[in-house]
């Protein structure tokens, strides 16, 4: 087969009919036969250089290379640790006031007239004569004895005052009259017992009190179908009703009259406490309704 120009120049290696003429190879010495290498020309190097053995003096000296900065970092770790910086000593500035020195006095005055010395002459002091303390004799009182102006017409001389006429002079005075029996204590107040308890104890009266006619004209015209009125009642030892306060007012003051006049011929049974009557209260609540 013939070789053309275009093939010519697409492969060198190839020239005619002759055979191309080997590739030298960079890594064998001249001379050096050549040796198949397992795995083709191409991965051949990169095989050898994986079996290749490391030098003997290598192992020690990566071994004294990463001791030696093993010991470098140590080394540098430790003395930034340790190692203290020092501090500039502060710098305090005190300020010492002095007080100025007091202004000097003022001059004298001009000449003038020179002042004149005091001469203080003591004063002569007179004694007295002293006079002897003269002893004071004590006077007795001389008391006349007289009768008391305050006696009895027809008593006997020597007598008491208060006494009889005519009484004994031996006799003795009769004993003062007893001093009068203490005020009675003030009554209790009244206690506040519930209506339900109070309620079975009346008596007479009726508590079904109903407005009259007009108040009755006026409940129907106001619109209410109910009004509620309460008073406090209370009532005496035996019963008898004594106050009567208005708490709610019906708005009906003629209702309101009429309830309170009824109430008081209300009557009731004593109220008894351990066996003794007391004065008690109670709410009484009436309540009227129309239909």
């Amino acid at each position: 087969m013939g070789i053309n120009d275009e093939d010519d120049k697409t492969t060198p290696f190839i020239k005619g009919e002759l055979p191309a003429k080997p590739a030298v190879d960079p890594y064998r010495s001249p001379g050096t036969p050549k040796v198949a290498r397992e795995g083709g020309a191409m991965f051949g190097n990169f095989k050898d250089a994986k079996n290749r053995k490391m030098p003997k003096w290598a192992a020690p000296l990566l071994l004294s290379a990463a001791i030696f900065h093993v010991a470098l970092f140590v080394g540098m770790w430790a003395k930034s640790i340790w190692e203290i910086e020092q501090l500039e000593r502060p710098k305090t500035t005190v300020d010492l006031a002095v007080a100025p020195p007091p202004p000097p006095p003022p001059p004298p005055p001009p000449g003038g007239a020179k002042p004149q010395t005091q001469v203080i002459t003591p004063k002569k002091i007179k004694v007295k004569d002293i006079v002897q303390p003269v002893k004071i004799e004590k006077q007795q009182q001389v008391v006349e004895e007289t009768g008391s102006t305050g006696g009895e017409e027809g008593g006997v001389e020597g007598g008491q005052e208060g006494g009889v006429v005519g009484g004994d002079l031996n006799g003795v005075m009769g004993a003062p009259p007893p001093p009068p029996p203490p005020p009675p204590p003030p009554p209790a107040p009244p206690q506040n017992v519930p209506p339900t308890l109070l309620e079975g104890s009346r008596i007479a009266g009726d508590k079904m009190i109903v407005p009259d006619d007009v108040t009755k004209t006026e409940i129907q015209r106001s619109g209410k179908d109910k009004i509620v009125g309460s008073f406090k009642l209370c009532i005496s030892v035996d019963g008898a009703v004594t106050t009567i306060n208005q708490l709610k007012s019906t708005t009906f003051p003629a209702y309101d009259s009429k309830i309170q006049r009824e109430m008081r011929g209300w009557k009731y049974r004593p109220y008894m406490v351990n066996g003794r009557a007391v004065p008690v209260c109670t709410a009484v609540t009436f309540i009227y309704s129309q239909k």
